[in-house]
């Protein structure tokens, strides 16, 4: 995407993480991020940046508080119009002359799917940021060695 985005004078930032684990399919995460990366994009009227980046933290997901992943699109462009924002996830609902206005419902979709969530924060004239909430796999061995002694003496 990163051509695509620097013919329009934007900018693609991916921060660098620590490494963070999901449990989600590759290809439906994929087409999640390079929509909200798009949208990003095209929110931007002339020169601006697209930064991508993943944190871990602890958030509510399915009504209870656990370890997640956020994977963050923000952009530094115009924010999204209060009226907009009312109906920001309705199906059909575009503000782009070829826009389906499927790709924002299609994407949360896809996040629910998976255990997780699709937010948002904005700020008329100062840009937009997309956090993709997923369940954190911890990869810790002595937990699975735990569990395994577990199940034995049950």
């Amino acid at each position: 995407m990163s051509p695509n985005l620097e013919g329009r004078s934007v900018q693609l930032i991916v921060e660098s993480s620590p490494e963070l684990l999901i449990r989600a399919d590759s290809g439906h995460l994929k087409q999640v991020l390079i929509n909200l990366v798009r949208n990003a994009g095209e929110a931007i009227d002339g020169a601006g940046a697209v930064t991508l980046r993943a944190r871990a933290t602890r958030a509510a997901l399915g009504g209870r508080e656990t370890d997640v992943v956020i994977l963050e699109v923000s952009d530094t462009g115009k924010g999204i119009p209060p009226e907009v924002e009312k109906r920001l996830f309705d199906p059909f609902f575009s503000t782009k002359e070829t826009g389906t206005g499927l790709g924002l419902p299609i994407a949360a979709r896809i996040v629910e799917k998976h255990g997780g969530s699709l937010q948002y924060q904005t700020r008329p004239g100062h840009g937009t940021t997309f956090g993709v909430v997923l369940p954190r796999q911890i990869n810790d061995t002595d937990s699975g060695a735990k569990r395994d002694t577990d199940s034995k003496s049950s």
